[in-house]
């Protein structure tokens, strides 16, 4: 089992419950004897007039232990960059509105005491890299737990690409936009966009086309460790903005590539015992079965 010691909370969403939640959780965890130590972010501290009892840290010097994301999955994901280069196990306290990877809730802050005490299960999740191409040159990016998304940058015009599985072309593709997945973020903006759900432990990365112009489109699934490129066609003309889990990464321009590959390290996500993926999906995305 991971090491969950020392115990960094991460409470950088804005709001009054947020405030609330970041009181109650430092309480709670007082109260229960449980050291702990909170992220120095001016947006971490807001609200919480006295410092002085509680251990600061800037969540950059945190290379050990793992982290509380107080917030929604965005929380959760805009700690991914640091989490996976430090190999820092994850948990999610939700605050947001689906909270799909963030499994505990304010209600319940037994499951935490549990999960520290050692009562938890691993899940190790494959992240995404993308590099952009300058002729046999690459510069990564930044990379991503859900996805790596080329998007138009006038909404409404599409755009056109030439997409290259393992330095094959596949074909030429107009659409709004393209959506390279992880399992992980099957269930994120591929799933609208008419992707499938994956279960997470499935090694494969899904290619989804966003409102495409053709009506026989269908995503593709690939092994995981399959490296794509994506290039900007020169039809249209326009430019496109590179995001991972939905922050900019990077620009194209028309001709322009980038390439996504598996990056080198996976996350490790931290679940109560009894987390169970399908009973999530269904949770979540208010399916009636699966």
């Amino acid at each position: 089992m991971t090491q969950l010691s020392p115990i960094t909370i991460v409470a950088r969403k804005q709001g009054p419950d947020v405030v609330e939640a970041k009181h109650t959780l430092i309480s709670y965890l007082n109260q229960q004897s449980i050291d702990f130590q909170l992220d120095d972010h001016p947006l971490s501290l807001a609200g919480i007039s006295d410092h002085s009892k509680i251990r600061l840290v800037s969540l950059q010097d945190v290379k050990k232990g793992f982290l509380i994301s107080l917030g929604g999955d965005g929380s959760l994901l805009r700690l991914i960059s640091h989490a996976c280069s430090h190999q820092l196990p994850i948990i999610g306290i939700n605050l947001g509105r689906v909270g799909f990877l963030t499994d505990l809730t304010m209600y319940d802050l037994t499951e935490l005491t549990k999960i520290i005490q050692g009562e938890y299960l691993e899940d190790s999740r494959f992240v995404l890299e993308a590099f952009q191409k300058n002729g046999t040159q690459e510069t990564s990016l930044g990379i991503a737990l859900n996805d790596i998304i080329i998007s138009g940058n006038k909404p409404g015009k599409n755009l056109d690409f030439t997409v290259q599985i393992d330095q094959n072309t596949v074909f030429h593709h107009h659409a709004d936009g393209f959506i390279i997945a992880t399992p992980t973020g099957s269930t994120a903006y591929s799933l609208s966009a008419g992707g499938p759900i994956v279960h997470p432990g499935v090694s494969t990365q899904l290619l989804t086309p966003i409102c495409s112009h053709k009506l026989n489109t269908r995503p593709i699934a690939l092994p995981i460790e399959t490296p794509v490129s994506i290039q900007l066609g020169p039809l249209v003309n326009r430019s496109a903005t590179v995001l991972g889990d939905g922050n900019p990464l990077g620009s194209l321009a028309p001709q322009e590539s980038i390439i996504v590959r598996p990056h080198a390290k996976k996350i490790t996500l931290i679940h109560p015992k009894d987390y169970d993926f399908f009973a999530t999906a269904q949770d979540k995305l208010q399916l009636e079965s699966l």
